[in-house]
């Protein structure tokens, strides 16, 4: 069935290209409020920089840490705009996401056409059960959280008392692989829940939970597979994206550096997408193949009917 099935992973991306218009909704809502979050840094920062010949061809011609750390360190910082305006926009991006995800799961899982007016539909009526899900996210990761700060201290006694750099280097790594791979596993998890949420029109998420518990158990390979593969190539594309931005890209080539970020972000929420895509087809093909007809039916015994009509 779908366990190492590359055919899902092919036709996941098959999903998001076929209704690409969900990429390019979210796309454009991601750009909107990052220019809302980020003018009114640019409004305080461009009369500062205009008229400043110290900072300002630091900053044109080169990325000078020290040239932002005495912009930071000025009393009305033309780096932070007052009430945290980028933190407000993310929370409403959150919160879009939150409610734009019932929408996709339900477009992706039937692989059916999203109409506007019956992709929000779907959007509130499953907003309420992903908020829920959404509670129960954050339980789930206070465990690792708990294990970061764990590995924050012993790693700071681990570089204080030892000779070498190199020790607490390796445990570094090594505790960031199991924390990177725990919240893998938590995502995952609720991941498929929300698609069970959508396929099944479970409403105690709680059950949604233990039936995706016991799913990613069972098919823990399969699914891991299919998510980690995409999560690599996501990282791969911004990896490359921050290299040629770094490396290839002169400081003036402001137009230039700004297609390049946003084909960065288009490609991180395609892959999201993506992944959304192959785990809602993931489950429709396990539901097809949990259910099996019978290889034999046995023919039905002749009545008594059957026989007087034979013997007459």
């Amino acid at each position: 069935m779908a366990e190492g099935n590359p055919k899902t992973f092919l036709a996941g991306a098959a999903l998001v290209w076929r209704w690409q218009r969900l990429v390019w909704w979210i796309f454009v809502l991601s750009m909107v409020l990052g220019s809302y979050a980020t003018k009114r840094m640019v409004d305080r920062a461009e009369p500062t920089l205009d008229h400043s010949l110290q900072s300002a061809p630091r900053l044109v011609h080169s990325f000078d840490l020290t040239a932002i750390a005495e912009l930071s360190n000025q009393p009305d910082s033309p780096l932070e705009g007052p009430g945290h305006a980028g933190l407000h926009f993310s929370v409403i991006y959150m919160v879009f996401m939150l409610f734009a995800t019932g929408g996709i799961l339900v477009a992706y899982y039937r692989d059916e056409r999203p109409t506007t007016g019956a992709f929000f539909e779907a959007c509130g009526y499953h907003f309420w059960r992903f908020f829920r899900l959404l509670l129960y996210f954050a339980l789930a990761l206070i465990p690792t959280a708990i294990l970061a700060s764990i590995v924050r201290a012993v790693y700071s006694r681990i570089a204080e008392k030892s000779i070498s750099p190199m020790p607490s280097v390796y445990f570094f790594c090594a505790a960031a692989v199991v924390i990177l791979f725990l919240l893998i596993v938590t995502r995952l998890w609720f991941d498929m829940a929300q698609v069970i949420a959508v396929a099944e029109d479970e409403k105690k998420m709680r059950r949604a939970l233990k039936i995706s518990a016991g799913l990613l158990r069972r098919h823990f390979g399969s699914l891991f597979w299919l998510y980690f593969r995409i999560s690599l190539i996501a990282w791969i594309i911004f990896g490359l994206g921050v290299y040629v931005w770094s490396h290839s890209l002169p400081p003036e080539s402001t137009t230039t550096a700004f297609v390049l970020g946003q084909l960065v972000i288009l490609s991180w929420i395609g892959t999201r997408l993506w992944q959304r895509a192959s785990e809602a087809l993931w489950y429709r093909k396990y539901r097809e193949s949990a259910v099996v007809p019978p290889a034999y039916s046995p023919a039905p015994e002749p009545s008594p009917a059957t026989y007087a009509t034979a013997m007459n």
